[in-house]
């Protein structure tokens, strides 16, 4: 059962095909200064594609990160919501072995691969992170 809510969190992360925002309520977003997207996308190629495929479809026996469940699962959750499922669960095989840093890259990276509007780099406080809300676009 803990498989499946894991499978459902990753697939969460991926649905963004209509328009969607990242707001940040009361929060101001960090500044744009790296490329935070690059660095997700070559840590996603070497960490997660395996499973998740490059195109972020998924298989079998991963879930994908773009497509319907993205919403089903995720929306009104705030972005340390999700980077914790994601750094508590993976990799399958060593979960949170990734740097901090690294993970909130791979988030924004699939925000970003989503289609989903950032002001700039996601930042790595939890706190701040508690502060944005994924939604959509035309959501109140």
């Amino acid at each position: 059962m803990n498989a499946y809510r894991n499978v459902a969190l990753v697939a969460f992360l991926g649905w963004c095909s209509a328009l969607v925002v990242l707001t940040a309520q009361g929060a101001a977003p960090a500044p744009a200064g790296g490329d935070q997207q690059t660095r997700g996308k070559a840590i996603y190629v070497a960490k997660c594609s395996e499973c998740h495929q490059e195109s972020l479809k998924g298989t079998n026996d991963s879930p994908p990160l773009t497509g319907d469940m993205f919403w089903m699962n995720w929306e009104t959750y705030t972005a340390t919501t999700v980077l914790e499922q994601i750094r508590t669960t993976m990799p399958e095989d060593n979960p949170g072995s990734l740097m901090r840093q690294e993970y909130v890259d791979i988030v924004a990276y699939i925000l970003g691969f989503n289609e989903v509007p950032l002001t700039g780099d996601l930042p790595t406080d939890a706190d701040a992170l508690k502060k944005i809300i994924v939604k959509m676009k035309n959501a109140k």
